[in-house]
């Protein structure tokens, strides 16, 4: 179906500038991580700052995945009309204040509200540099370049914990100080961006489809609910901080291990994205899946025993993380591979959406989790939501009759 028209601007047209690839992609990534870095930062400090339970900092954490949920469809239809860079600007620039706003109040109504609205800013940097490094890549090193996007965003994170651990430790744990300090951070990433990012060109077709399922090919449609499970999983993860200290470690031993984990899943990012582009995207998902189960199975097999084999049951669980990374850069790649030109950010804005709806999700169940069962409840219900979302994909390619054409070399449309 399509709908109103399209309104034509300098983007698509030959009169933008010429475009270095290979700068404007260091430069989306160089701003992805420190955009990340704030988020990271955010990520360990929200769950202490809060006065409230484990549930109650589930339903605050879940107001910006479900903002996210709501806006992405809009926003990716908006880049694809208007341009990637402006909703680029916007959200960097309106996410700092949003961030620094958050000092002003414990409360949890008010910063549930200010997370929600920082929920729509995050969706305008997701789609829109999504959207522009499926422009600035083609088949043949999209899995890498979507690798390095994720690297960038998991490095981001792992030392935006690092970051807050030591402005709580400067300020003897003033919380509204390392907001604030995060907040200029992401300020700075924001100004960046205004120099050195460029609009990329794309194609202008006049028409713009209702139905955002229809930047989307059978295939990839198929696979939405196995992307909605892994994005569950990783709103479950979101808890884990606080998860793990309670169970006894310091604010220095969970920034640590936090830390070195995803500087090894960002690494893992790029080897499995360049694997995606020699392989074919959904044979690399496939090794994404099969590591995650083997990390899911060794981490609740090592927690099960008292005291903890984790030492015993190490290689596998991080031989299974590692497996695991190859889910997102091939999951990204394979949709950039099959969306038309001219639907880009339509198509990166559906992903957006179930990725913004498994984080509320994970969220909820995490907090949930979390008070029932403390870690091995949020093992257990990540196992749940994988089987799940796993068999409701495999259901759907085989119904459609295209899972050897799911599995095979990716190719442009």
């Amino acid at each position: 179906m399509s709908g109103f028209s399209r309104v034509h601007g300098p983007v698509g047209r030959n009169d933008l500038p010429q475009v270095d690839h290979k700068r404007q992609l260091l430069v989306l990534y160089l701003a992805m991580l420190v955009t990340r870095i704030g988020f990271g930062s955010v990520l360990l400090l929200f769950p202490m700052y809060l006065a409230v339970g484990s549930f109650g900092v589930g339903i605050a954490l879940s107001t910006y995945p479900l903002a996210e949920f709501v806006s992405a469809a809009w926003i990716g239809a908006y880049v694809d009309l208007k341009g990637r860079r402006r909703m680029l600007l916007f959200g960097l620039l309106s996410i700092s204040v949003l961030t620094m706003a958050i000092s002003l109040t414990r409360n949890v109504y008010p910063i549930a509200i200010v997370h929600a609205v920082m929920g729509f800013s995050g969706a305008a940097v997701t789609v829109s540099s999504l959207t522009m490094i499926t422009d600035l890549t083609g088949v043949s090193n999209r899995g890498v370049s979507m690798g390095g996007f994720d690297f960038s965003n998991i490095l981001g994170y792992a030392l935006g914990i690092s970051f807050a651990t030591t402005i709580l430790h400067l300020t003897d744990r003033n919380y509204e100080v390392a907001f604030v300090a995060t907040g200029i951070l992401l300020l700075a990433a924001g100004v960046a961006s205004i120099i050195w990012v460029k609009e990329t060109s794309h194609s202008s077709t006049g028409s713009y489809h209702v139905n955002p399922l229809a930047a989307l090919d059978q295939n990839t449609r198929a696979i939405l609910p196995l992307w909605l499970g892994l994005t569950s999983i990783l709103g479950l993860v979101f808890v884990l901080p606080r998860s793990l200290m309670q169970s006894g470690l310091r604010f220095s031993q969970v920034g640590l291990t936090l830390a070195l984990g995803a500087f090894g899943l960002g690494v893992g990012s790029i080897v499995f994205g360049r694997i995606s582009d020699k392989i074919g995207r959904g044979k690399t998902l496939s090794i994404g899946v099969v590591g995650l189960i083997l990390a899911l199975i060794s981490t609740l097999e090592a927690i099960s025993h008292s005291p903890p084999r984790i030492y015993q049951q190490l290689p596998l669980i991080a031989s299974g993380g590692f497996m695991a990374t190859a889910t997102v850069p091939s999951a990204l790649a394979y949709v950039g591979d099959r969306a038309s030109r001219d639907l880009r950010g339509s198509a990166m804005g559906i992903y957006s959406m179930m990725l913004s709806l498994g984080m509320a999700i994970g969220n909820l169940l995490g907090g949930y989790s979390t008070s029932l069962g403390g870690l091995k409840g949020i093992l257990e219900t990540s196992a749940g939501v994988l089987v799940l979302s796993l068999s409701l994909s495999i259901l759907l390619i085989f119904r459609a009759g295209h899972l050897r054409k799911a599995m095979t070399a990716p190719q442009e449309r």
